[in-house]
């Protein structure tokens, strides 16, 4: 996926800035208090990391994009937030967590990289913590667009796998969570003139 890296290095150098924080991100903040540890799985440049922070939670959040990891650590590093470079597939022993928050991340993964992801997460949050996510669906109208590479697994200017509800609700529940929230639809991530059909999930460790 080395293509995959060098596609967001470039969009990030062009977007560096954090935008207002998504509406995921608003949806999840109701779920949040004060004081509250979470990890950002993919941060991006960093727009939902910086919101959560602001609103009195530890953010710890990973992003492969290492030159955007430092200008973010530069520009918005706090006692709330920290960023650090790493494959969000493959962090390794880290400390207990009560939040794990993915946005728009899982689906730029394998297959394989995705149940990396669910176990790491399921292993690395306290009792009774929560993963928040959100991933395109096969019912988006993107699928099937740009070269086919696997199954519902598609490249344009980038790699996207494209996943069903139930599949990938069974999936996070092999992982050992209980789901407490789904949901499959449009106008839950809109973005300009592009609105997805995506899923979101709140699952219980």
């Amino acid at each position: 996926m080395s293509e995959n890296k060098e596609y967001w290095e470039g969009y990030y150098r062009d977007h560096r800035d954090p935008a207002a924080e998504s509406p995921f991100a608003q949806f999840v903040s109701g779920f949040l208090s004060p004081g509250d540890h979470m990890y950002e799985l993919g941060c991006g440049n960093g727009r939902d990391s910086v919101y959560f922070a602001k609103k009195g939670v530890n953010v710890t959040a990973f992003d492969q994009c290492s030159n955007e990891i430092s200008y973010l650590n530069e520009q918005h590093g706090s006692p709330h937030l920290s960023f650090e470079s790493g494959d969000f597939t493959a962090l390794g022993n880290r400390p207990k967590t009560n939040a794990i928050y993915s946005r728009f991340t899982l689906h730029s993964v394998t297959l394989e990289g995705e149940r990396r992801a669910l176990q790491w997460s399921y292993d690395t949050l306290e009792e009774g913590g929560r993963m928040y996510i959100e991933i395109r669906s096969v019912q988006d109208e993107l699928c099937g667009q740009g070269e086919q590479v696997g199954e519902n697994e598609y490249v344009t200017s980038h790699y996207r796998r494209f996943v069903t509800f139930d599949g990938f609700v069974e999936r996070i529940k092999n992982a050992g969570f209980s789901i407490l929230y789904q949901q499959e639809d449009k106008g839950l991530a809109p973005y300009g003139d592009d609105d997805p059909v995506v899923i979101r999930v709140v699952a219980l460790r």
